[in-house]
Order: structure tokens, then C-alpha cells, then sequence
């Protein structure tokens, strides 16, 4: 017996999901226009923005790092953003070197090995595109990881670097412009503690909303339309700067794209979305069979019931009761 010997390899674009869509709804490639393929493709992008209601994706889960700055209560989270899952405060533990500055680099001999984890670069001018480089001998550079930073003066950019090596040397070179910064540090041995998350009313009755410290504790999130804002109580001091938010946040799907692109959603979730698809044009298009309306609302809301149920990360939970009331 022949198989094919791939998986996951088929390519399930926007054109094939609008396809199938439409073949739901009965309706013929000769039927089919312009204005229907517009019309799908809003649908599309409704269906996947209402997704964001109805739980959290898990391939919607990202990690960001959002940098500190004296006397800033407020930090704008990231467009997209629907709301914050995990926060924590990070502290690093400064690694220094003899540093060598040229335009386009900036090099640090360690004079031993040492492991850099984190590089934070404060820019005084336009963030430029960069490699982040280590080497044993100052001569054959290995490089971590590119980063294209978007960021202007007075910002800092934190960067985690995707593999940690102890090396006696470290480079941060401009693969195009000129490194223009005013500050760089480079840290390992990552600290992280909680934040606790505020209502609206703990934060509102909050005596003195400016009080400054180098330990940011607590946030209010204001969810505004486009992005939610942190409010971060105790307001960071000068000290903190060095500091980053680590936030674990849900972000909505990615918009949808052009007919060649993939819809961002797992393999297992492409039935659900299909059939959402369906259900939703059938309520739009004049052409479709009214009477197939509750068979697709059906077939829509099964598949979707299915896939959310298996929307889980099969991770193990523990129950820790606290009995200390009944055991004094």
C-alpha cells in the first residue's frame, strides 16, 4: 500500500477555504463573483476577530518584552493585543567587558567566558537592523540571532538571545546604518517575579498614582480599542529602567491576507473554520437556499464546539488545598 510519506504539507490557502465554503452553500463556479469573493473574505475576517470572544487560541499566546522608563505610568501594549495572560517583573544581572566602539559595531571582551542572555540597546538615534554576534577569539564570529528593531531615540529595544553560550566575546553589529546608542546592557541570570494584576477601582482609589519606585509591582489594564494600556503601579524610577515587563499575552489572529496566504489557524481547526465560514455567508449571499441556513449554523456550531475542545495544552494540574484553618 503507497502513502504519501508527508504530513501537514498540503496547503490549505484563503482561496481554498473560500472555495469550500462556497461549494456548503451550493453554489456553482459559475455563480460565484467579485463581490462574493469580497464578501468572504470579510466574513472571514469576522469570524476569526470573533474567535478572540470564545476563549484563547493557544498559537495566540506570544511572549513580548516591554522595556521600562523613569517616571512612565503607562505601557501601550502591542496592536492586536486582546488581553493579558502572565506579567512579570525581570531583573538581570549586569555582565560588563573592555568595550571597542566603532560605527557600525560594538565590541566587548569579557576577558573570560561569559554567557549573555539578554542585550538591551537604549538608542539615541533611529533603531537600525542588527546581529547579535559571540566568539572565542575575537576573530570567527558565530552569530545568535538578526533582529530588525523598530524604535527611535531615547527607546530601548531588550532582546533575548535564542541560544546561550559562554563565549569571551560579544558584538552587536549594524547590518546596515550606524549603531547609534547611548546605552547597552548586557545581562544574564534572569530574575522574574509576578505582577498582580488591579481592577479599575483598586486602581482609581488609589491615594498617590505617581509615586515613583525601582519595582513595579502591580497594573491596572485599561483594554482601550486598539491596544490595552498597562498602568503600572508603583511608576517606575530612573533605576528601573534596566528592568523589563515580561508579558504572556493573547493576540488576535493574523488578518487575512491575500488568496495565495494561509489563514493562521492550526490544521485542526481549518473544519471549524470552513464550516463558520459557511454559515456566515449563507446568512450574507441572496443566491443561497434559505432553507440550508439552520443545516449550516448546525455543522458550524458542532465543528467549532469540537475544535475548542481539543484547544487545550494537556498539561498536568495541580490542586494544592490549604487546610490550615482546621489543623491549628
Amino acid at each position: 500500500m503507497a502513502y504519501s510519506n508527508t504530513v501537514s504539507q498540503t496547503v490549505f490557502n484563503t482561496r481554498r477555504v473560500i472555495d469550500n465554503a462556497i461549494r456548503r452553500c451550493k453554489l456553482s463556479a459559475q455563480q460565484v463573483t467579485a463581490e462574493h469573493i469580497d464578501i468572504a473574505n470579510d466574513q472571514l475576517y469576522l469570524l476569526l476577530s470573533d474567535l478572540a470572544n470564545q476563549g484563547t487560541p493557544l498559537w495566540c499566546i506570544q511572549r513580548t518584552i516591554y522595556p521600562l522608563y523613569n517616571g512612565l505610568a503607562q505601557i501601550t501594549t502591542y496592536g492586536g493585543t486582546v488581553d493579558i495572560l502572565n506579567s512579570n517583573l525581570r531583573w538581570l544581572q549586569q555582565v560588563t567587558g573592555i568595550n571597542t566602539i566603532q560605527p557600525t559595531f560594538r565590541l566587548t571582551d569579557f576577558t573570560s567566558d561569559i554567557v549573555v542572555s539578554t542585550v538591551g540597546i537604549k538608542w539615541s538615534g533611529t533603531a537600525v537592523p542588527i546581529a547579535l554576534q559571540r566568539s572565542d577569539d575575537g576573530a570567527a564570529w558565530t552569530t545568535v540571532q538578526t533582529e530588525t528593531p523598530s524604535a527611535s531615540a531615547g527607546m530601548w529595544t531588550w532582546f533575548d538571545l535564542a541560544t546561550v553560550v559562554a563565549s569571551r566575546y560579544f558584538r552587536i553589529l549594524a547590518t546596515s546604518g550606524t549603531l547609534s546608542y547611548s546605552q547597552v546592557y548586557m545581562g544574564n541570570t534572569p530574575t522574574e517575579i509576578p505582577l498582580a494584576r488591579m481592577n479599575r477601582d483598586d486602581y482609581t482609589n488609589l491615594p498617590n498614582k505617581a509615586f515613583l519606585s525601582n519595582r513595579p509591582l502591580q497594573y491596572w489594564l485599561d483594554r482601550q480599542s486598539l491596544s490595552p494600556v498597562m498602568n503600572m503601579w508603583p511608576v517606575p524610577n530612573d533605576e528601573a529602567e534596566t528592568q523589563q515587563i515580561v508579558v504572556w499575552a493573547q493576540r488576535q489572529i493574523m488578518d487575512v491576507g491575500t488568496m495565495t496566504q494561509e489563514v493562521e489557524v492550526p490544521q485542526r481547526w481549518l473544519e471549524a473554520i470552513v464550516a463558520g465560514l459557511a454559515a456566515k455567508m449563507a446568512l450574507e449571499l441572496v443566491e443561497v437556499d434559505v432553507s440550508l441556513i439552520p443545516l449550516l449554523d448546525q455543522k458550524a456550531a458542532s465543528a467549532l464546539y469540537i475544535a475548542q475542545m481539543e484547544e487545550r495544552d494537556n498539561s498536568p494540574m495541580m490542586i494544592a488545598p490549604n487546610i490550615s484553618p482546621y489543623t491549628r
